[in-house]
Formats: C-alpha cells, structure tokens, sequence
C-alpha cells in the first residue's frame, strides 16, 4: 500500500510538472525543450527514473502476491466455463473427490470446511450441474414454460384493464383512468425431495483413484429422473388444495383454465373431432395465438388418435397432411410436428383415463404457465442415522411452484 501511495504521488506531481511546462512554452509535453534550464530537465529525468522504479516494484510485489496465492491453493484444470479454478472452488472435480473422500471417512469437519451456507455436506457443483441438465432434458412442460428465479414469496397482480382512451372534441375535458387489476397470483415455495442410499462400498468404488464421474454420475442420473419425473407429473395434474399442496398442474381436472371445448360429461377423447381441435384452438384469442411459446399439451394416445381423423366424405383419407400435398392414403407423405399448424408437445401425465372433467388436451400460449425457482439444487448428506448398515443417506431438494399467471391464455378439450 505504502508503494502505491508513493506512485500516486508520484504521478501527480509528474503531471503538474508537464502542464506547467506546456503552459510555459506552449509545446507539447511529450517535447524535449532544449532552451529550458538544467534544473528543469534534471527534474524531469529524476521523476522519470522514480516513476520507472515505482512501477517495477509494484509489478514485482503483485507477482509475489500470485505466487505466494498459487503455491497456498493448488489450482487445477476443470470443465467449468471459467477454465482453471482452485481446488476450493465447488466446480472443480477435486472439490467432488474431497467430498467423497468426507462421506468415506466420516469426516465433519471437512464437510463443514466444504458447506455452502449449510450445516450439513454441501453438493459438488459438478453433480449439481449433472441434475439441472438432466432435468431439464427430461421435462416437457418447463422447456416451454416461463422460468423465473424467487427469494422469497411472492404475490403476483393480474392486469383487469387499461386506462380508457377516447376520441373528444376541441377544449373539451378528458377523463381520465388508472389500469386496474383483478385478481393476484400466490407464488408459494413447494419442495420436492428425493432421497437415495448410497452403500459404504459404492462410495469407496466410486471414488477409485480419484475419478468420481462413474459412480457418481450414475446417482445424478437416477436422482435427477426421478425429480424431473414427480416435477412434470406436478406441472401437468398438480393439485395446489391437496393436504400436500403441490404446483398447479395446467390439466389439473377443476383448475383454473375455464374455456374450451367439453366433449360431454365422462366423454372418452377418442370422441374428439376435426372441429373440437379447431374450435380449441381459436378458443384462445388471436393475441396469444403468437409466439414461440404457443403449443398444444397432449398424451400420445391423443396425438394417435387426431392424426387418424379423416374426411367424412372419403373416409380412407387422413385430414391431417402438408399444405398441399396430395392426399396418397399414405403415411409416407409424411405430416409436420404440428396440430391444426401449431407445434405440440407429449406430456407424460396428460390424462387419458375417461372421466367427467378430464383434461384431453391443452392448447395455448406457455409464456403465462410461469414456474418460479425458490432455490436450486440443494443436497444434504447423512452418514449417521444407517451408519449400523454401512450405509449412507444422501437426500435433493428443490423449492418451487407452478402458476397459470393468465387462463384466458389457455384452451382446454376436456371429456
């Protein structure tokens, strides 16, 4: 610090020196003045000489600052983005070997000198990572949807209607209005948990000589279906009233999208026509008919049955083809991944099942089917409670929740 001040100091005077000397001779500073005197110049040679000095030893003191930094942290390669980082950091895999290396050994204390805010063994990124990308891989519904990150709680205003606009007359008096809100969304954190045993030989395999992407990876995999899996299920047919409120699923039977098309009560969807898809579809108004988060939400059992629809007055013809290509009979001609010219996705869990109030099938814009993130993937490691059994528990979470922020955006074909 006292090395910086001194080059400050330095360099100010530096500059003071110049303006005067361009303000004296009216000369550049970078000039050389042969006519001033040879006190001026040797001041100038002496600040030269300081300032070089200066610089060369603050360039010295922040290489030893670095070397002193790596020799106390080893650094080594990882796959993160940010290319090199140390051994302390979460995203190296030496981070995941040494907590492994804790669980195998029962060791507390590293488990805490490893917590990320926690009282218990943090996650290595590295695995946390595996679950995110493999969740995301494997849910429908939340690659289409709005994703937003939460800290808290949140309660979400739904617009009513806009100021008025009116055309008036000259000097005549306008009148004027707020917007107004109707309704409000509760965001409210849900956690889905999943919970494995993993046994003290796994943990010693899978650390080996210090290659945890094996075993490990074999874990994430698993545990991260098994979460995507109960994750969709919710966003498709999640019940937020149940004594274990879960996320409002979009085909919940009595949720909140109340348009569409009702095939009868207890009508199977194999009762679904080529005017029930269409008239689902311009159920939803023309405004939300756009963008890229349009899409149709239905089982495969649907998706078979509407493309097996055909014309009335020629039954072995299929309606369901390319804008204009020729009606063969033929599958082959081949057909675009669209329903009635909009893309759809197949969800898991959209029923099928014949039932008064069953949702068939959904259609609208994604962009208002908001999921909100409260915390990412969180572990939580227990090598005590089964330790008899050389056993290990190794519990994820995740907190969420799931709204239909606007169900005017939506249409349903429900039996």
């Amino acid at each position: 610090m006292d090395e910086l001040n001194e080059l400050q100091s330095i360099t100010h005077e530096y500059r003071k020196s110049l303006a005067a000397y361009e303000a004296r001779t009216g000369r550049a500073p970078q000039s050389v003045d042969l006519s001033g005197n040879g006190e001026e110049r040797q001041k100038f040679a002496r600040m030269d000489a300081d300032l070089t000095a200066a610089e060369i030893l603050m360039q010295n003191k922040a290489l030893e600052a670095r070397l002193a930094r790596l020799e106390s942290v080893p650094e080594f390669e990882s796959r993160a983005p940010k290319g090199r980082v140390a051994a302390s950091d979460p995203a190296s895999p030496e981070y995941a070997h040494r907590w492994l290396k804790a669980i195998v050994n029962g060791d507390t204390a590293e488990f805490r000198a490893l917590s990320l805010g926690s009282t218990n063994a943090a996650i290595p990124i590295d695995l946390e990572r595996r679950i995110v990308e493999k969740k995301q891989m494997v849910g429908v519904i939340r690659g289409i949807s709005t994703v937003n990150r939460v800290n808290s709680n949140r309660n979400i205003a739904i617009e009513n209607a806009l100021p008025t606009s009116a055309w008036i007359a000259e000097e005549a008096a306008q009148t004027a209005s707020d917007p107004t809100f109707s309704a409000q969304v509760q965001v409210r954190a849900r956690t889905l948990r999943c919970s494995t045993i993993l046994s003290q030989q796994f943990i010693e395999d899978a650390i080996g000589t210090g290659d945890v992407g094996t075993g490990m990876d074999y874990v994430a995999r698993k545990m991260a279906i098994s979460m995507a899996l109960k994750e969709e299920e919710a966003f498709t047919i999640g019940n937020p009233g149940a004594t274990v409120p879960e996320p409002d699923g979009v085909c919940r039977n009595g949720g909140t999208i109340a348009q569409g098309v009702d095939l009868g009560s207890g009508a199977a969807l194999t009762t679904t026509t080529f005017d029930n898809v269409i008239d689902a579809a311009h159920t939803v108004a023309p405004e939300y008919r756009n963008g890229p988060q349009v899409s149709w939400l239905v089982s495969d059992s649907f998706l078979r049955h509407v493309r097996k629809l055909r014309s009335a007055s020629s039954p072995s013809d299929y309606l369901w083809l390319p804008a204009g290509a020729p009606n063969t009979n033929a599958l082959t001609v081949g057909v675009p991944g669209t329903i009635y010219g909009f893309p759809y996705r197949v969800g898991k869990y959209v029923p099928t099942a014949t039932a008064d109030g069953a949702v068939y099938a959904i259609f609208g814009n994604f962009e208002y089917y908001e999921i909100f993130d409260r915390v990412g993937v969180t572990a939580l490691m227990d090598p005590y409670s089964l330790q008899a059994n050389l056993q290990t528990r190794l519990n994820v979470y995740q907190r969420l929740d799931a709204k239909i922020t606007l169900p005017e955006a939506f249409a349903y074909i429900r039996g």
